[in-house]
């Protein structure tokens, strides 16, 4: 899975929230809330007494909020300062630390320290209210300076932590979409590998010895055998082609599958069971086995799919069980029984969202041996039993 085909399983971040805009939207408001107290005061006779104060004032927190856009501290501080002039001058700065509030929104949601810049902005808003008060502390202006103050920085605070919280949720969706993608490309790739090989070693092994006994009945006719040596040598000929094409659709499994160091080696069988029993048990398995002494000259394809049903079932009782699984290997009569029982995990992982893979190879591999797969779970154990009728894999 591409980056593109991952994206369409991610619902975006709403617009509205984003920092970005957020941060312009405080700057706006700044900027409204400036213009709106200009206006206001040009109309209004009775500022003039501290007209030079209040346009200083003023003229401060119009810079900081221009500067608060490259630099927040420093655009920070100039609102406070044009605040503290209000009220040094007597002037009620309700407007300059509204947008001292605003101003510390802005600067938090773009990733500045909510805890300092909250408490710098309640302390400086607080002492200009109270200044323009004549020191009337106990007076609610006060209190909700600072109470607005701390609470524009924590929302910037807030705001930017659940933005961050947003993106690593993508992150660690987009993660497990590529990680599920490529964990089932790769089982795909290994079981290619795996049919080549079974390929190659037990349909090229048989058509061989076909070649070689058309060739021993070829030499072997009488004289006179005409038809017969023709027909045996049309026969060889077929076969040699069956054997080309088994060798090119050998190519392609190969093509797509990861090198590993044992291409070469023939594909493991019933001889090979205590060795990988024995492999489990070194990973901290706890396997009770029972492995019935299986009859010598089994069918290679049932030779093999004997040795990876044992496999995988160990494979999932490692995975998915509690650290011990029975494992029974039963020849009765012409039947071979495999049984795996272990006890289950209860965790989430287990109960649905990685399952399933090894119990779809596990029933194609019995199913291509002419036998049937049987699946028993509940809360507490997990059981899965494969049997694999020798005759009617040769009958077949």
């Amino acid at each position: 899975m591409t980056l593109d085909s991952a994206e369409q399983y991610l619902r975006p971040e709403p617009w509205y929230r984003r920092p970005a805009t957020l941060d312009r939207t405080a700057f706006v408001v700044s900027l409204a809330a400036l213009a709106g107290e200009t206006v206001h005061l040009l109309g209004t006779s009775s500022a003039v007494p501290v007209g030079a104060w209040f346009a200083f004032a003023f003229a401060l927190a119009g810079v900081g909020v221009i500067v608060a856009r490259r630099s927040a501290w420093a655009g920070l501080v100039f609102v406070l300062g044009g605040a503290l002039t209000s009220g040094l001058a007597g002037w009620d700065p309700i407007t300059l630390w509204t947008i001292a509030v605003f101003t510390v929104f802005s600067a938090t949601v773009r990733g500045v320290s909510a805890v300092r810049s909250g408490l710098v902005t309640a302390l400086v808003t607080a002492l200009s209210e109270a200044l323009a008060l004549s020191f009337q502390i106990a007076q609610p202006e006060v209190t909700l300076a600072a109470a607005t103050s701390i609470a524009g920085a924590a929302a910037g605070s807030a705001l930017l932590s659940q933005h961050r919280y947003w993106r690593s949720l993508e992150e660690r969706t987009r993660d497990a979409l590529l990680t599920r993608e490529a964990e089932a490309d790769r089982r795909v790739a290994e079981e290619r590998l795996r049919i080549a090989r079974d390929l190659h070693d037990v349909v090229g092994h048989e058509v061989a010895i076909v070649s070689m006994h058309l060739g021993v009945a070829e030499v072997s006719l009488p004289s006179g055998a005409d038809a017969a040596r023709r027909a045996l040598a049309d026969a060889r000929i077929g076969v040699q082609a069956v054997l080309h094409e088994t060798q090119e659709i050998l190519l392609l499994l190969r093509a797509s599958s990861p090198p590993t160091d044992d291409d070469t080696r023939p594909a493991p069988g019933t001889a090979g069971l205590e060795a990988l029993v024995a492999s489990f048990e070194g990973t901290g398995l706890d396997v009770r086995a029972r492995l019935a002494c299986l009859p010598p000259g089994l069918d290679a394809t049932i030779d093999t799919a004997v040795y990876r049903i044992v496999q995988e079932a160990l494979t999932n009782a490692l995975k998915y069980g509690r650290g011990t699984v029975d494992l029974d290997v039963l020849l009765v009569n012409a039947t071979i029984i495999i049984r795996a029982r272990n006890d289950r995990r209860t965790d989430d992982v287990v109960d649905g969202r990685r399952a399933g893979l090894g119990l779809v190879g596990m029933t194609e591999r019995a199913r291509s041996a002419g036998g049937d797969v049987d699946v028993a779970a509940d809360e507490a154990t997990f059981t899965v039993t494969v049997t694999l009728d020798i005759d009617r894999r040769h009958d077949s």
